[in-house]
């Protein structure tokens, strides 16, 4: 069966951390909207947030002139985000378990944790010029 495109948007974002507020506004305006209840919207940001700062800073490697791109589209009950950076990619399964007790006090390698449990990760793909992370969520 096809899925029917509701809505697609996307925002293309200078590589720095201070970018994140642009981006914070992007998919808080999307999400809103596309409707979803104030609950998931907080949770998609927050997500984002985390995929963000990854690209910043492991994609990326913090270059400034570097981009981040995230996009969205709205399909039947599905939303479907990807975000991109320049980086090489990485395998998510292959990161330390935060929750292990010898992991537990690290001040970094939460992002993935987080953003599984509001998403699911569906795909990370390497490109001739970086990296795309494809989240798939089920709106509320």
């Amino acid at each position: 069966m096809k899925s029917i495109v509701v809505k697609q948007a996307a925002i293309v974002l200078q590589g720095g951390y201070s970018s994140y507020e642009a981006l914070n506004r992007f998919v808080a305006s999307f999400a809103r909207g596309e409707g979803y209840c104030s609950l998931f919207v907080e949770r998609l940001q927050l997500a984002t947030k985390e995929a963000f700062v990854n690209a910043v800073k492991h994609g990326n490697r913090e270059e400034e002139m570097l981009t981040v791109s995230c996009s969205f589209t709205a399909v039947a009950d599905s939303l479907l985000a990807s975000v991109r950076d320049c980086g090489k990619g990485f395998n998510p399964d292959a990161l330390p378990d935060p929750v292990d007790p010898h992991n537990i006090l690290r001040l970094s390698g939460r992002g993935i944790l987080i953003i599984r449990s509001i998403a699911e990760i569906i795909a990370l793909e390497r490109e001739r010029d970086g990296a795309v992370l494809r989240l798939r969520y089920r709106p509320f």
